[in-house]
């Protein structure tokens, strides 16, 4: 039985998360972290997150309290609770599954360090999908070079606070790699609106044609979901920095 703790359960990962987590066979849900102050602390996890049901579990303001018991936390949470629990996992020597995006240069480089440290998932997206599509663009990119303009368009919901997103980025960097290009010869098109869960579209432009490579997420579970096999696979993994790719065998 993997132990799990999640972060920011009321949030709109968190809380699925928490179900996909519930719902997966040889998974126990074990704690749950928020924000201090808040008036759902000490409360059973499933009921901050509508599950329907007790869990037995409950909400902590302070990982400390809990992450002895756990063996893996999932983290899709704020760039700040992410480096103060990174730090915890690090010292406590436990498995991470991070899925936040917004970090720095200097951020993603502790991340780098922790997989030195820990067993560590870092992925800006969890989606199976995602992760196939980007070994598809990377395998056009390479094969069109300099044959091709290439544009990413990613949509999300008008609360998503980075942009690009953390997909596009490593969608460009990844095409830069395979191409040649420089990375800055690559356009990202933003779009902040509404509920949009989660759209990215990369086109590859030549004379007289073009490619277009799209997915379309329709609800945040399959992030949920990915989240969930990142943790299992983790699972008496050694030290290192995991990708999606090595959970999907890709």
């Amino acid at each position: 039985m993997v132990k799990v703790i999640v972060t920011g359960p009321t949030g709109k990962m968190g809380s699925l998360i928490v179900k996909a987590a519930y719902e997966q066979v040889g998974m126990q849900i074990i704690g749950a972290v928020g924000s201090k102050g808040r008036g759902y602390i000490g409360k059973d996890i499933g009921e901050v997150t509508g599950l329907g049901v007790q869990l037995g579990a409950f909400v902590y303001d302070d990982i400390e309290k809990v992450i002895e018991n756990c063996d893996v936390v999932i983290d899709f949470s704020t760039v700040a609770l992410s480096m103060e629990i990174l730090s915890v996992c690090i010292k406590h020597k436990k498995a991470l599954v991070c899925g936040t995006t917004g970090f720095t240069k200097e951020q993603e480089g502790q991340f780098v360090d922790a997989g030195r440290r820990i067993p560590l998932l870092r992925a800006a997206n969890t989606s199976y999908v995602t992760n196939l599509m980007k070994k598809l663009i990377v395998l056009a990119a390479g094969a069109l070079g300099d044959k091709a303009k290439i544009d990413i368009i990613d949509m999300h919901d008008e609360k998503k606070i980075d942009s690009p997103s953390g997909t596009s980025k490593e969608f460009a960097e990844e095409m830069a790699e395979a191409s040649g290009k420089n990375i800055t010869e690559i356009t990202h098109h933003s779009v902040r609106s509404g509920d949009v869960s989660s759209f990215h579209s990369v086109i590859l432009g030549c004379i007289g044609e073009r490619l277009e490579i799209t997915h379309h997420a329709y609800n945040f579970g399959c992030y949920a979901r990915g989240a969930v096999e990142g943790a299992l696979f983790l699972e008496g993994k050694s030290i290192g920095l995991y990708s999606m790719e090595d959970v999907i065998g890709i």
